[in-house]
């Protein structure tokens, strides 16, 4: 599978309702390494955000017409927060992998691959990649907080 980006894939009101969603239950999110992610969003958990997992679930078939939404959720990256390189592994089920940028007024923050191509962060932007083929990372947040939704797939039995 190779990346697709799809432009637009959520609309600006969508990112600012799921921006403002996770402040608003933010004494739900914890500390991973220097990042803060919500809990594990479900489907039907809240109505404010299904919209999100109908819109991941329908172009799921674009990637990959097997596979399913395993985990899901949205995270915080503050000033000085990145990730090196590295591939995911979710869990030993994960298929494929999916970010969307929720804001993209902050400085630095872009996903990079490996290879050197790098992604820059458009708000509502989709990504979707083979996160277990291709080691990637996040350059570091230089200026103001980063948003995204971050999504493991897994096979669909």
């Amino acid at each position: 599978m190779k990346t697709i980006i799809i432009d637009n894939f959520l609309s600006k009101e969508e990112c600012i309702s799921l921006i403002n969603y996770y402040e608003k239950n933010k004494e739900s999110s914890f500390l991973y390494r220097d990042v803060y992610p919500s809990q594990n969003l479900e489907i039907n958990h809240n109505s404010e955000i299904n919209f999100l997992f109908k819109k991941l679930q329908s172009n799921t078939v674009v990637v990959d017409v097997n596979s399913k939404i395993d985990w899901c959720q949205i995270v915080k990256w503050p000033t000085g927060s990145k990730q090196d390189l590295h591939f995911d592994t979710t869990s030993n089920e994960t298929t494929f992998s999916s970010i969307v940028y929720l804001n993209e007024n902050f400085e630095g923050g872009q996903t990079y691959y490996e290879d050197g191509t790098i992604i820059q962060p458009v708000t509502g932007r989709g990504l979707f990649f083979d996160g277990i083929f291709y080691k990637h990372g996040v350059k570091e947040v230089s200026k103001n907080i980063r948003y995204v939704v971050a999504t493991w797939y897994k096979k669909n039995e």
